[in-house]
């Protein structure tokens, strides 16, 4: 309408448009992070910011879903002792075992380094709990079989690597920040003891 704000409060108009603008800038680093997510090269696995942007419109289809993290407590070790080249292909037979255990439907990304992520997308914590609880028992069957070669075949050592690992989970309700709940379970895995081994809800 034609001088509709002329008798108003130039301050008040200079706050409207610096909020407009705010917006306008939210939305362009929200749709920045939406996309920002990439394929891991180890893995063939999405990374974290796949859960914030696309995986978080999957979740939102539910009311509630349980986010799991787990992390490989002796990568460290198993690079240390045996190579960082055995580690990685730990990494990579984890991740193509839990890949191939999960329904569909659930999200898996390698969250960062040595820690990955499940969304159990449509499933509360008690249900995603019973599954977890076999899963990483299976998980910590996987072994790397090393043979050195001594000067003779009876010489020879075998050596079977196997992964140890902590789980914890928390739940993600619609409409709240998921970035808070990774955040969460993250800084649990980060302060616990390297020799904790339980599921862990919180």
């Amino acid at each position: 309408i034609e001088h509709a704000f002329d008798y108003m409060d130039t301050n008040i108009l200079g706050i409207i448009r610096d909020n407009i603008v705010s917006v306008l800038k939210t939305v362009s680093y929200q749709n920045a992070i939406e996309n920002i997510y990439r394929e891991d090269k180890t893995t063939g696995l999405y990374s974290a910011e796949y859960l914030y942007g696309k995986g978080k419109r999957k979740i939102d289809e539910y009311t509630q879903s349980s986010i799991c993290m787990f992390t490989i407590t002796n990568i460290e070790e198993i690079n240390q002792k045996y190579g960082r080249n055995i580690g990685t292909k730990m990494i990579l037979k984890i991740a193509n075992f839990v890949k191939s255990s999960i329904h569909s439907d659930y999200i898996f990304v390698r969250y960062m380094g040595p820690k990955f992520a499940i969304a159990f997308v449509g499933i509360d914590g008690e249900g995603a709990t019973d599954f977890l609880v076999s899963l990483k028992e299976r998980i910590e069957d996987i072994d790397i079989e090393l043979v050195s070669k001594g000067k003779n075949e009876k010489n020879s050592k075998i050596t079977i690597v196997n992964p140890e690992t902590n789980f914890v989970i928390g739940s993600y309700y619609k409409g709240t920040g998921i970035e808070e709940v990774t955040k969460k379970l993250e800084e649990y895995l980060d302060n616990s003891e390297k020799t904790e081994s339980a599921i862990t809800s919180i």
